[in-house]
């Protein structure tokens, strides 16, 4: 199996502050590795490390073998890595079809082109037509993002980050304020679209986390504490004592 993503001794600091303290990491292709981790643990910095928001001040990160450090962040997506954000990232006076589609656009070349010509544009359109198909979201494709239930939008985020045609996937907290039902629904709907793809995420729910998870990552003080599988990391006693402790059971914990 080859290594997707890979941070070799990644360091970053602001000010007098190590946030980032050499983690190495490496992320198989195909695998879906969860970060988890306490306030304050660096999991965000890291996201914006990987997706180029911010740049290391030492070491490197890799994409399928190639260096991506100091890139910008419109460089690494084109080499095939695609992010999600916290908070929900849509053009919220654009139909669901309408933001499906400019994602879809962008990733076959044609740019932002939404108002333009678009009836010629086959493979755009049959691309967007699948993505409303496997988010569910058919019945919605002409209602207004804004006008959607938070989890819908969420699905919708999730389409458009599968719309640029990523193998590598970033998904930022991607449940985070759902209900239990809705979660259930969004890890079935994760688990159905990334299908084959590399995904590195990191959730606050741990019954997420150990459902679909192949591996997690625990951060902690900027530094990988752990990295192995869900049963294994369970069964970490420096992990338990350090962060999960009664939650390594599958209650809700904050990362």
């Amino acid at each position: 199996m080859s290594v997707a993503l890979s941070l070799q001794g990644v360091h970053r600091h602001f000010g007098h502050t190590l946030v980032i303290q050499g983690i190495d990491l490496e992320v198989q292709t195909g695998e879906r590795v969860a970060v988890i981790g306490p306030n304050g643990a660096g999991k965000s910095t890291l996201f914006h490390l990987i997706s180029g928001k911010l740049k290391p001040q030492k070491g490197r990160i890799e994409l399928n073998g190639q260096r991506i450090d100091g890139l910008p962040p419109h460089a690494i997506h084109r080499m095939g890595l695609a992010r999600s954000f916290q908070i929900t990232n849509l053009f919220a006076a654009m139909s669901v079809y309408e933001n499906l589609r400019c994602s879809v656009l962008w990733s076959l070349g044609h740019g932002y082109s939404c108002w333009k010509f678009l009836s010629g544009l086959k493979d755009a359109n049959q691309r967007t037509e699948a993505l409303l198909d496997q988010l569910g979201l058919g019945h919605k494709r002409h209602s207004l993002a804004m006008n959607l239930t938070y989890a819908e939008q969420r699905a919708l985020e999730l389409g458009v980050t599968l719309g640029s045609d990523s193998a590598v996937l970033l998904l930022d907290e991607p449940t985070a304020g759902m209900s239990r039902s809705e979660t259930r629904h969004f890890i079935d709907l994760i688990r159905q679209v990334t299908h084959g793809k590399t995904l590195l995420m990191v959730e606050h729910d741990m019954g997420v986390v150990f459902e679909l998870a192949d591996k997690i990552a625990v951060l902690a003080q900027g530094q990988v504490m752990a990295f192995d599988t869900p049963d294994k990391v369970r069964q970490n006693p420096q992990v338990q004592s350090a962060y999960l402790g009664v939650q390594a059971e599958g209650r809700t914990a904050h990362a």
